[in-house]
């Protein structure tokens, strides 16, 4: 028998995991929310302490101890008790600090005026940068014995914490794409042709299969560990973000053309509920679930080109269905509760309206339709999970700006991930190669994977903070970020 290889190990240490529960991963990213609380009210009593501006390095300092730190510690075998015991300390410290600041400086109201394509949002772009935050965490971790297993990417069945990542990406997108800001009175898609519709589309999406493609060659050709079941044996995450964004414009154009309609009405917003509905059916009744999970990775057919791409990648390919379904919907959930001209209060009332409904719907499918979550075939559970956890932490942060000032801002790194996003989660993904290739993660031990985790979020930061201060001062001056 051949010896195992390193490569083999890796890729066994990874597979075949079951996941744990809904209620553990969203502990473990409430310590964003929190952070992000604990930060903004740091800010603001220094700011009325002081009375001037306060300086980004000590701003970094702070958001590191109370936000960065908390958001790694609790992706490791730490979360019980440092990491659980750690985020009560905040909640307790955040609402102290929170009580005491309405006596010591008064509350204010948040600014009243609409939200705009040109306004920018701080508690989404923080939310953003959570997202971005959370998943540079996992990616490294993940390799190393610190990161429990059942935050691992789930096999078949069940809830991981990684198992958001991509769903939570393209959420994160649908909540900023040019469909969830326009105004209903605004002309839709459907008066485009279909390259005026698709151009911009396809022009934000050529980087991304580009950094797809570079990722299939430098995994074949470096023998990198590969998760085959995650996405397929050439699909990765690029590649469906990519079709993700280019397929839902087509199918937003198609609908409103149909209708001859702007971009939102009855049609436009019962369609991806229809899709997921038709996507479920064919997992359940008609075999694709089973052909998903079990089916050989080449046809019988030996000339069979495309039908062996399709069973080498189902899970990319028929997975895209969901994504779809993510994307649409997200975009319907951002106009009503964030982009729609209302005070922000009701944004909040909005969003907890759309997290009840959500969480109604995933308890339905999961204990009465008997619908087991999959993230391979993102189903119909899979799909309404990953909203109703995604739109729950965007409510949270949304109150952690809400309930501290009108003038609370984004904290420093968050601010530079999210102003520079593709090309800091491009370093982010190059630094945990660097890491793999250099380092037997398999065999250190939990306080150096630790230091190693702690080190690489720092320079993840480090170098977003650098990539915001080359581009100011290419600019010659810092510019007004537009939410994208």
């Amino acid at each position: 028998m051949d010896p195992v290889t390193l490569k083999e190990l890796k890729e066994a240490f990874v597979t075949g995991h079951s996941g744990t529960t809904p209620t553990e991963i969203f502990l473990v990213c409430l310590s964003a929310p929190l952070g992000i609380f604990l930060f903004n009210l740091a800010h603001h009593v220094l700011r009325k302490s002081r009375g001037s501006k306060i300086p980004k390095q000590t701003l970094v300092v702070i958001e590191s101890i109370v936000l960065l730190l908390p958001m790694a510690l609790c992706q490791t075998n730490l979360l019980y008790p440092w990491g659980r015991n750690l985020l009560g300390v905040e909640g307790i410290v955040a609402a102290c600090l929170h009580f005491w600041c309405r006596i010591r400086f008064g509350g204010g109201e948040m600014d009243p005026s609409p939200a705009s394509d040109e306004r920018m949002l701080p508690f989404l772009s923080s939310y953003r940068s959570t997202v971005s935050y959370l998943t540079f965490v996992a990616i490294l971790a993940v390799d190393f014995h610190v990161f429990p297993r059942r935050f691992a990417k789930t096999e078949t069945r069940g809830y991981g914490l990684m198992d958001l990542g991509a769903g939570s990406f393209v959420v994160s997108g649908g909540f900023v794409s040019w469909h969830a800001r326009r105004s209903r009175r605004s002309g839709g898609t459907g008066k485009l042709t279909y390259w005026s519709a698709l151009k911009p589309v396809v022009v934000r999406s050529a980087p991304l299969l580009v950094v797809g493609l570079i990722r299939l060659a430098t995994n074949k050709g470096l023998e990198y560990q590969e998760h085959v079941s995650e996405y397929g044996v050439h699909w990765n995450f690029f590649f469906t973000l990519a079709v993700v964004g280019i397929l839902s414009t087509m199918f937003r154009h198609d609908t409103e053309k149909s209708t001859g309609h702007g971009s939102w009405n009855v049609v436009t917003m019962v369609f991806p509920w229809i899709l997921l509905a038709l996507h479920q059916t064919a997992l359940s009744l008609y075999g694709i679930q089973d052909y998903i999970e079990d089916a050989p990775r080449q046809c019988q057919e030996p000339n069979g080109i495309i039908c062996n791409f399709v069973a080498a990648n189902r899970e990319g390919i028929l997975g895209s269905i969901g994504y779809i379904c993510i994307q649409l919907i997200s975009e319907d959930i951002a106009h009503y509760c964030l982009w729609s001209p209302e005070r922000s209060a009701r944004r909040g009332e909005r969003l907890s309206l759309c997290c009840a409904l959500m969480w109604l719907l995933h308890w339905m499918l999961e204990s009465v339709a008997d619908i087991e979550t999959s993230r391979r075939s993102t189903n119909a559970t899979f799909v309404v999970w990953t909203i109703a956890h995604n739109t729950t932490v965007l409510l949270l942060i949304w109150a952690a700006f809400f309930f501290v000032s009108p003038f609370a801002s984004v904290s420093p790194t968050f601010d530079s991930a999210n102003r520079h996003g593709l090309i800091v989660f491009i370093l982010a993904n190059l630094m945990t190669g660097l890491v793999n290739l250099t380092i037997n993660t398999l065999e250190v031990s939990d306080t150096q994977a630790l230091a190693i985790i702690f080190l690489y979020l720092f320079s993840v930061g480090s170098v977003a903070l650098a990539i915001d201060w080359a581009f100011m001062r290419l600019r010659g001056k810092p510019k007004k970020e537009k939410v994208l």
